[in-house]
């Protein structure tokens, strides 16, 4: 009898230890959980989903030390495809618009009426891998219930960089997806974000 009740406590031991260390492993291929980053340039498509808006894609710069983001890329004013760069102030809460075409550049300014994500990724909880465009990447979600509104974020595994963004809001029947290519996570030059002085000096409020 003691000989079996021996035997059946080590075999309750081995199992402990053998699910400790399942857990273990587990534990260990959860990834730490991502940071958005300081500063970057990346090329982005922004699809907008259940309305009639067209896809954009352009260019974003941001830098969280000079609290400012920059978008490039083509816009349709009155009927007419022109380039456009539109800086974000957000220290002064300002948003400049400037507007390129053959021989002539138009500048404007309002307060800032537009909402680039800058996710807090503290509280996303990790669903496991994916592919996207063929490179691995970390799936990440956080759900509102009481708002409604869930949150995926996709990351590259390799660098941890932003790869892709969805945001749903089921009250509103509306969602969103930013995908990144081409990212580059580094400061850029700081004009970039400065609109140039002979230009400025010709902005409208609108």
């Amino acid at each position: 009898v003691s000989t079996q009740s021996t035997g059946k406590n080590e075999m309750q031991a081995s199992i402990i230890i053998f699910l400790s260390i399942l857990v273990l492993a587990v534990v260990a291929q959860t990834p730490s959980k991502p940071v958005w980053p300081r500063y970057f340039s990346a090329s982005v498509a922004q699809h907008h989903y259940n309305n009639r808006e067209p896809p954009r894609f352009f260019r974003w710069f941001y830098d969280s030390e000079k609290n400012k983001d920059r978008l490039d890329g083509i816009t349709e004013v009155f009927g007419e495809r022109t380039w456009a760069q539109v800086i974000f102030d957000h220290t002064i809460q300002r948003e400049y618009v400037v507007l390129y075409q053959p021989s002539t550049v138009s500048c404007y300014y309002r307060n800032i009426n537009t909402t680039l994500p800058k996710p807090n990724l503290a509280n996303v909880e990790y669903i496991g891998t994916a592919l996207i465009d063929d490179l691995p990447v970390y799936h990440w979600i956080e759900t509102d219930r009481a708002r409604g509104i869930t949150f995926q974020y996709f990351e590259t595994i390799r660098y941890r960089e932003p790869k892709r963004i969805d945001v749903s809001n089921d009250r509103e029947g509306r969602s969103e997806t930013w995908l990144f290519y081409e990212f580059d996570a580094c400061a850029q030059d700081p004009e970039l974000y400065d609109v140039p002085l002979f230009i400025r000096a010709t902005c409208t409020s609108f």
